[in-house]
Order: structure tokens, then C-alpha cells, then sequence
């Protein structure tokens, strides 16, 4: 379960800007995180809470924006949005068809990262 190394890097990225700017609480964490991570929000919100238990983030609401995976077309060179079938979900292995002209010659361009957008803080 790489879900939880994930939400427990989440924690410490939140609680050291937490720390720079004397929070006592942390409220929210806003992420987003693009499809193709394969992460699962559920299993990621629970273990936030587990990550986050005891610390000045213990009860902060973790806001997940899931983004859709985009590729780009080595034959043609046109990019389109992708999402994950249910058998990707399972096996983590897909391969993307341009929506343009059906090539599977394509490389994935954006829908592997995650990103802290906002943290809420109490002072």
C-alpha cells in the first residue's frame, strides 16, 4: 500500500509548513493528484488519518482533486485527455490510444504527479 508513504509525506510537507509560520493546527490540505498515479483517494484519505494521528494535523480534512492523465501522439504530435480503464486500475498497465489518429505510439505527458495546493493553518 504506497498510499500510505504517500500520506505520511503529505503530513510532513504540511506540518514543516505548518511549523514555519508557528501554526497550532493544521485544518486542510488541499492535493492534487493526477490519475495515473494510481493512487487511490479513499485508501489515501485513510491513511492521513492514521499519519496525522496524534500531531497538529490530527482531524485536518485531506481535499483530493483528482487531474486526468494527457498524452501525446509520437505519430501525429496532437495531445489528448486519457483516464484509466478498470483493468488499469487493478493491473496498473495501460496503453493509450490517440484519440486522433488511434496510434498507440503515444507518451504520457502529464497525470503522474501530485501537488500540494493549499494548506489552512490556525494561528
Amino acid at each position: 500500500m504506497h498510499e500510505f508513504s504517500f500520506a505520511y509525506n503529505i503530513f510532513k510537507v504540511a506540518e514543516a509548513t505548518a511549523i514555519k509560520h508557528n501554526a497550532k493546527k493544521i485544518t486542510e490540505v488541499h492535493l492534487e493528484i493526477g490519475e495515473l498515479t494510481l493512487i487511490v483517494p479513499e485508501l489515501l484519505k485513510r491513511s492521513f488519518e492514521m499519519a496525522t494521528s496524534g500531531s497538529i494535523a490530527e482531524g485536518a480534512e485531506l481535499i483530493i482533486e483528482q487531474l486526468p492523465g494527457t498524452i501525446k501522439c509520437r505519430d501525429c504530435g496532437k495531445s489528448s485527455s486519457v483516464t484509466l480503464s478498470e483493468e488499469a486500475h487493478l493491473t496498473g498497465l495501460q496503453l493509450f490510444q490517440c484519440k486522433h489518429c488511434q496510434s498507440k505510439n503515444t507518451e504520457i505527458i502529464d497525470g503522474k504527479k501530485a501537488n500540494i495546493k493549499n494548506i489552512k493553518i490556525q494561528e
